[in-house]
C-alpha cells in the first residue's frame, strides 16, 4: 500500500476550469444532501452520487495510474471505482467530500473469495473501529475515531505493511510489538483482500525480478550500458503509477547494502 497524499492530489484534481466545475458540483450536492431529512439522504446519494464522483475518479487515475490504491493492483479492462473510505451509508456527510474518496478495485471494494483465508474479502460497507463507541456523527467528531482498516491516504498506516519474499503482506518488523498495529494488519489483509493469492504471486514475481536485476547490475562492469537499462527498469517499478510499487520499494531495500541501490531509493 503506497501513500497517496490526498490533499496535494486534490489540489491538482481541482485545478483549472474543469476541476473547479467538478468541485462546485460536489459542493452543491453536499449542500443538497445536508438539507434533506435523514430518511431521504441515502436515497439522494445513491441516485445522484456516481455522476458527481466519477469525474474525480478519472482525474485520480490520470494522475496516479489505473491501479487500486489499496491493493496496488493495476487493472486493464476491468472497472475501478470510487470507494468511500468511510462508507457513504453511515457517513452521509462525507459522501460528496473528495478527501474521503479512494480508487478501488473489486477485490478491495466488493466481496471476493480469498483462498488464502477461505473467506470473502472486500470492505464493502464494513468500517470497523477500535472503539465502536467513538463512531463519528459529523466532521468534527472524526478526530475521535480510530479505524481498523488501513488507509492509503494515511502515511503512518502505509508504514505498517511489509512483504515476505513469497509476496504475502505482513506487519513491518518495526511494529511487531504493537498489538493494535497487528490487529489492523490482520483485519485489513482480509477486508481489503491484500493477501489475495493472485496478488501474492505477482509480488513474489516482482521480488525475484528485482533480485535478478540487482545481480545482473553487479555482474556488469562499471560504465556498461546495461547498467543504465537496469536502473531505468527499477525506477519504473518504483514509480507511483507502477503496480505494487510499495512492494518494489520494500524488496529493493533488501539490497541497499549496494551504494547504487541506496542512491536509487533516495531519488526514486
Amino acid at each position: 500500500m503506497r501513500h497517496v497524499p490526498i490533499e496535494n492530489l486534490l489540489r491538482s484534481v481541482f485545478i483549472g476550469q474543469d476541476g473547479q466545475r467538478d468541485k462546485r458540483r460536489l459542493d452543491r450536492a453536499h449542500t443538497t444532501v445536508t438539507s434533506k431529512p435523514a430518511g431521504d439522504r441515502n436515497t439522494y446519494i445513491n441516485n445522484n452520487g456516481a455522476t458527481k464522483w466519477s469525474p474525480i475518479k478519472d482525474r485520480f487515475t490520470t494522475l496516479l495510474g489505473n491501479k487500486c490504491w489499496y491493493t496496488e493492483a493495476e487493472l486493464v479492462g476491468a472497472p475501478l471505482t470510487i470507494d468511500h473510505y468511510r462508507p457513504k451509508c453511515d457517513y452521509w456527510f462525507l459522501a460528496f467530500k473528495a478527501e474521503n474518496y479512494r480508487v478501488a478495485c473489486p477485490f478491495a471494494n466488493s466481496p471476493k473469495h480469498n483462498e488464502e483465508h477461505g473467506c470473502a474479502g472486500g470492505k464493502g460497507d464494513e468500517f470497523p473501529l477500535l472503539d465502536p463507541a467513538q463512531k463519528a456523527t459529523d466532521v468534527a467528531s472524526l478526530i475521535n475515531e480510530q479505524p481498523i482498516i488501513l488507509d492509503p491516504c494515511n502515511g503512518d498506516d502505509c508504514k505498517l505493511v511489509a512483504f515476505l519474499p513469497d509476496g504475502r503482506p505482513v506487519i513491518h518488523p518495526h511494529y511487531e510489538d504493537d498489538a493494535i498495529a497487528k490487529r489492523r494488519i490482520e483485519r485489513s489483509k482480509i477486508l481489503l483482500n491484500l493477501d489475495h493469492p493472485d496478488f501474492n504471486s505477482k509480488r513474489e514475481q516482482l521480488c525475484n525480478q528485482i533480485a535478478e536485476d540487482v545481480k545482473m547490475f553487479e555482474e556488469l562492469p562499471e560504465g556498461a550500458a546495461g547498467r543504465a537499462t537496469i536502473t531505468l527498469r527499477l525506477r519504473e517499478r518504483l514509480s507511483a503509477k507502477a503496480p505494487f510499487s510499495s512492494a518494489a520499494h520494500y524488496y529493493l531495500r533488501l539490497h541497499r547494502h549496494h551504494a547504487w541501490v541506496e542512491t536509487l531509493l533516495a531519488t526514486a
